[in-house]
């Protein structure tokens, strides 16, 4: 049978699944809600039924007791969903030492992500304390204004 997609009535995750699998029990990759596979567009669930429904025989049968199908292993393929995120790079974090290595690591950053996962780059300024040692070696901490890098980006 051929593989169809459709999406979980929960969450909205895309699954692939083969046409076999129609009217089991699933738990969802995603939202781990149980589902019903529903037939592919065009196909009814009754004849989805149909086609999958064993012979019969008419007469006189002991009781039967109504059975779910046993879980089966299926082939079930999500697709990733991207979120989206941010990444902060503050200028003091990333000088030691006197080596400023700022630059680099947002470069670095950006080229292990790749251009078409980066949405925008947001510069913002901040303050941040610094401690100092005057004339005498007396320690003070003195407000200094500094900048940043915010990343927004998908994952």
């Amino acid at each position: 049978m051929a593989d169809f997609s459709f999406n979980c009535p929960f969450c909205n995750l895309e699954l692939s699944i083969d046409e076999s699998g129609i009217g089991q029990e699933i738990e969802c990759p995603g939202c781990k809600e149980v589902l019903i596979i529903p037939a592919p567009s065009g196909q009814t669930t009754v004849e989805a039924e149909e086609e999958r429904a064993p012979f019969i025989p008419q007469g006189n049968l002991p009781e039967a007791k109504i059975i779910k199908n046993a879980a089966k292993s299926l082939n079930i393929a999500a697709k990733t969903v991207e979120q989206h995120r941010v990444k902060t790079f503050r200028h003091h974090e990333h000088v030691r030492d006197g080596k400023d290595s700022f630059d680099e690591t947002v470069s670095a950053f950006i080229g292990k992500l790749g251009d078409d996962k980066v949405i925008g780059l947001e510069v913002f300024q901040y303050t941040s304390l610094t401690v100092q040692k005057d004339g005498e070696g007396k320690e003070t901490t003195v407000p200094t204004s500094e900048f940043g890098v915010l990343v927004h980006y998908k994952a």
